[in-house]
Protein backbone atom coordinates (compact mmCIF):
# COMPACT_ATOMS: atom_id res chain seq x y z
CA UNK A 1 0.00 0.00 0.00
CA UNK A 2 1.16 3.22 -0.93
CA UNK A 3 0.60 6.40 0.68
CA UNK A 4 0.25 9.98 -0.88
CA UNK A 5 2.95 12.06 -0.53
CA UNK A 6 1.03 15.20 1.16
CA UNK A 7 -2.59 15.10 2.27
CA UNK A 8 -5.34 17.76 1.82
CA UNK A 9 -6.74 19.72 4.60
CA UNK A 10 -9.55 22.15 5.68
CA UNK A 11 -8.59 24.64 8.37
CA UNK A 12 -11.54 26.82 9.62
CA UNK A 13 -10.25 29.77 12.64
CA UNK A 14 -12.15 32.11 14.04
CA UNK A 15 -10.46 35.78 15.03
CA UNK A 16 -11.47 38.29 17.65
CA UNK A 17 -13.81 40.72 15.38
CA UNK A 18 -11.36 44.15 16.14
CA UNK A 19 -8.53 42.51 14.63
CA UNK A 20 -7.69 45.30 11.78
CA UNK A 21 -7.76 44.01 8.35
CA UNK A 22 -3.89 44.82 8.04
CA UNK A 23 -3.25 42.36 11.08
CA UNK A 24 -5.68 40.21 9.63
CA UNK A 25 -3.38 40.08 6.58
CA UNK A 26 -0.03 39.88 7.85
CA UNK A 27 -1.73 36.44 10.14
CA UNK A 28 -2.61 34.95 7.02
CA UNK A 29 0.62 35.42 4.91
CA UNK A 30 1.91 34.03 8.10
CA UNK A 31 0.04 31.25 7.80
CA UNK A 32 0.81 30.87 3.79
CA UNK A 33 4.47 30.96 4.53
CA UNK A 34 4.29 27.88 7.16
CA UNK A 35 2.41 26.02 4.20
CA UNK A 36 5.25 26.74 1.73
CA UNK A 37 7.67 25.65 4.38
CA UNK A 38 5.56 22.31 4.02
CA UNK A 39 5.98 21.75 0.95
CA UNK A 40 2.18 22.43 0.43
CA UNK A 41 -0.35 24.37 -1.54
CA UNK A 42 -3.58 27.35 -0.45
CA UNK A 43 -5.87 25.80 -2.61
CA UNK A 44 -8.68 28.03 -1.57
CA UNK A 45 -9.24 30.79 1.46
CA UNK A 46 -12.79 31.75 2.36
CA UNK A 47 -12.72 34.78 4.97
CA UNK A 48 -16.84 34.99 5.74
CA UNK A 49 -16.64 38.26 7.53
CA UNK A 50 -17.36 38.69 11.10
CA UNK A 51 -20.55 36.82 12.98
CA UNK A 52 -22.03 35.85 16.46
CA UNK A 53 -20.86 33.08 18.14
CA UNK A 54 -23.38 30.71 19.37
CA UNK A 55 -21.89 31.21 22.73
CA UNK A 56 -18.91 33.26 24.12
CA UNK A 57 -15.70 32.24 23.53
CA UNK A 58 -12.51 34.05 25.34
CA UNK A 59 -14.86 36.88 26.61
CA UNK A 60 -16.48 37.64 22.67
CA UNK A 61 -19.78 37.31 20.84
CA UNK A 62 -18.69 37.55 17.72
CA UNK A 63 -15.79 36.54 15.65
CA UNK A 64 -14.15 36.77 12.16
CA UNK A 65 -14.38 33.65 10.19
CA UNK A 66 -12.02 31.99 7.74
CA UNK A 67 -11.79 29.08 6.56
CA UNK A 68 -8.52 27.45 4.33
CA UNK A 69 -7.90 24.23 2.75
CA UNK A 70 -4.46 23.36 1.67
CA UNK A 71 -2.15 20.57 0.92
CA UNK A 72 0.98 19.48 2.71
CA UNK A 73 3.27 17.33 4.13
CA UNK A 74 3.22 15.87 7.39
CA UNK A 75 3.70 18.50 10.13
CA UNK A 76 1.68 21.26 8.62
CA UNK A 77 -1.22 20.87 10.64
CA UNK A 78 0.67 21.00 13.83
CA UNK A 79 3.07 23.84 12.85
CA UNK A 80 -0.29 25.92 11.90
CA UNK A 81 -2.32 25.05 15.03
CA UNK A 82 1.07 25.99 16.78
CA UNK A 83 0.77 29.24 15.09
CA UNK A 84 -3.12 29.86 16.43
CA UNK A 85 -2.03 28.65 19.99
CA UNK A 86 0.36 31.40 20.19
CA UNK A 87 -1.46 33.84 18.42
CA UNK A 88 -4.12 36.29 21.25
CA UNK A 89 -6.20 37.02 18.34
CA UNK A 90 -7.02 33.38 17.47
CA UNK A 91 -10.29 32.25 19.58
CA UNK A 92 -10.80 29.16 18.20
CA UNK A 93 -9.76 26.54 15.44
CA UNK A 94 -10.73 23.29 13.59
CA UNK A 95 -8.50 21.14 11.21
CA UNK A 96 -10.12 18.45 8.99
CA UNK A 97 -8.56 15.99 7.10
CA UNK A 98 -10.44 16.16 3.15
CA UNK A 99 -10.03 13.55 0.76
CA UNK A 100 -8.00 14.75 -2.11
CA UNK A 101 -10.97 15.38 -4.64
CA UNK A 102 -12.40 17.18 -2.13
CA UNK A 103 -14.27 20.81 -3.64
CA UNK A 104 -14.95 23.48 -0.84
CA UNK A 105 -16.70 25.69 -3.55
CA UNK A 106 -19.29 23.25 -4.05
CA UNK A 107 -19.85 22.27 0.28
CA UNK A 108 -19.86 26.16 0.06
CA UNK A 109 -22.40 26.64 -2.01
CA UNK A 110 -24.47 23.35 -0.41
CA UNK A 111 -24.26 25.26 2.92
CA UNK A 112 -25.83 28.31 1.90
CA UNK A 113 -28.63 26.96 -0.32
CA UNK A 114 -29.48 24.83 3.19
CA UNK A 115 -29.26 28.52 4.93
CA UNK A 116 -31.81 30.28 2.44
CA UNK A 117 -34.12 27.28 2.85
CA UNK A 118 -33.49 27.47 6.56
CA UNK A 119 -34.33 31.34 6.84
CA UNK A 120 -37.40 30.93 3.97
CA UNK A 121 -38.72 28.05 6.87
CA UNK A 122 -38.08 30.48 9.65
CA UNK A 123 -39.99 33.30 7.75
CA UNK A 124 -43.07 31.12 6.66
CA UNK A 125 -43.41 29.80 10.27
CA UNK A 126 -43.10 33.50 11.65
CA UNK A 127 -46.15 35.08 8.94
CA UNK A 128 -49.00 32.15 9.91
CA UNK A 129 -47.71 32.88 13.57
CA UNK A 130 -49.08 36.76 13.14
CA UNK A 131 -51.89 35.44 10.91
CA UNK A 132 -53.34 33.20 13.75
CA UNK A 133 -53.18 36.35 15.78
CA UNK A 134 -55.24 38.34 13.67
Amino acid sequence: MSYPSSYTYETTYILRPGVVDADVQTFHQKIDAVIAKFQGTLKVRDDSGIKELAYEIKKERSGRYSTIVYTGKGGVVEEIERQFKITDDVIRFLTVAQPADYDFAKIKNQIQLAEEEHRKNREFREQKKRDRMY
